[in-house]
């Protein structure tokens, strides 16, 4: 087997093919550049400088956000969400989430929460769906300080976003954090104009980046406790972090050719959104709909298919779903099967013991390699 024989159905964890432009630019950070910005005052250095500015002034005017200082590059959305998580909540604060919240969300604020440091409560399904602030209202608190919500299901796809929601929330004087590692390359945002707080992103997903860089995005000046203490690369005379943003929380060498790969891909997808998501669309609607016509498979979520990404959650009854997973492998076919990192959504949808087999498409994938996904499914589901 060769590996570009290989069906590549798992894009929801990480995008396996980029566009060209983003390994040109990788590569060309890699063998012209090479510095590191603020280590130093020589040429290379100061370039590095120059393109890491260029790079967040990219990622601000992508979503939207009031100052390419307010954004602060991590090494993933993961870190990024411990960073404001951490440095943000105090004692005594409630927050909300919505039911779908990946690992990297929950885990951190159940582990606040363990620690006698906040409270937290979930809010339904329905109040984002339906856009039921009166059910919403039945869960806020005068203690309540965040509500965080993640942008689409990396299980099944389902978007989440509501600037209807997020107004209401900040009328309540409550702050509006959006998970957008799911989806930020395919869903267009504005953190003013969806009234969004804080924002956390991840590159190696929609984005078209290099695993290895996220960040976090703020509409005001950052003033939370840094994660991390360290070289800064600037005042490297003080025993502690400056309080200079966004360096402040950006302390080890940063990964200069990922983010600069990142630009690249963002400049991409605003350049391709429009065929992007006309070809993902078309590419979802014949693998949802060859799914539906094999009997004894259990599709979560799709009923309407403009509110989801390109991404199906499903179970063939009767199959463990790694079996499943197996048996795709074994014809070169890669899925994920399992948990997803996100128990919260598979208790949301009721597969929290049996887990789910995912498939997620992306623009880089044919019409033939559908084909050849649903019917073997079609012979593991005797369909």
């Amino acid at each position: 087997m060769h590996l570009n024989e290989i069906i590549y159905l798992d894009n929801a964890a990480t995008t396996r093919k980029k566009p060209k432009v983003v390994y040109d630019a990788f590569d060309y950070y890699i063998k012209e550049i090479g510095a590191s910005p603020g280590r130093g005052s020589h040429l290379l250095s100061v370039l590095a400088s120059r393109y890491l500015y260029q790079a967040r002034k990219t990622v601000s005017r992508y979503f939207g956000c009031t100052s390419t200082n307010n954004v602060v590059f991590t090494k993933n959305a993961t870190e990024a969400a411990n960073l404001f998580l951490r440095g943000y909540l105090k004692k005594g604060d409630h927050v909300l989430l919505s039911p779908m919240e990946h690992n990297a969300i929950f885990r951190p604020i159940h582990s606040l929460k363990k620690e006698g440091r906040i409270d937290y409560d979930i809010i339904p399904l329905e109040v984002f769906r339906d856009l039921k602030t009166d059910v919403l209202d039945m869960y806020v608190k005068e203690s309540t300080k965040l509500c965080i919500i993640t942008l689409a299901s990396n299980i099944t796809g389902e978007i989440l976003l509501s600037s209807e929601i997020n107004k209401y929330l900040k009328s309540r004087d409550i702050k509006v954090l959006l998970d957008t590692a799911q989806g930020a390359g395919r869903v267009k945002l504005s953190m003013v104009n969806d009234n969004i707080d804080y924002l956390i992103f991840t590159a190696h997903k929609d984005l078209y980046g290099m695993p290895g860089i996220g960040g976090l995005c703020s509409l005001e000046k950052l003033d939370i406790e840094p994660l991390l203490q360290g070289g800064t690369g600037v005042h490297s005379e003080e025993f502690i972090n400056p309080d200079i943003v966004p360096e402040k929380y950006e302390a080890g060498t940063i990964n200069m050719p990922s983010i600069w790969s990142l630009k690249t891909g963002i400049e991409y997808i605003e350049e391709n959104m429009e065929e992007i998501i006309e070809k993902e669309r078309k590419l979802y609607t014949i693998c949802l709909e060859g799914l539906k016509k094999l009997k004894n498979v259990i599709i979560y979520g799709g009923e309407k298919i403009d509110k989801y990404l390109s991404i199906i959650s499903f179970n063939i009854d009767g199959v463990d779903c790694q079996e499943v997973s197996r048996q795709l492998s074994e014809n070169n076919i890669c899925v994920r099967s399992g948990h997803h990192c996100n128990i919260l959504g598979h208790i949301n949808i009721g597969t929290k013991d049996i887990g789910t087999v995912r498939v997620s498409l992306d623009y880089h994938n044919s019409i033939q390699e559908l084909e050849k996904f649903i019917d073997i499914i079609k012979k593991i589901s005797k369909g």
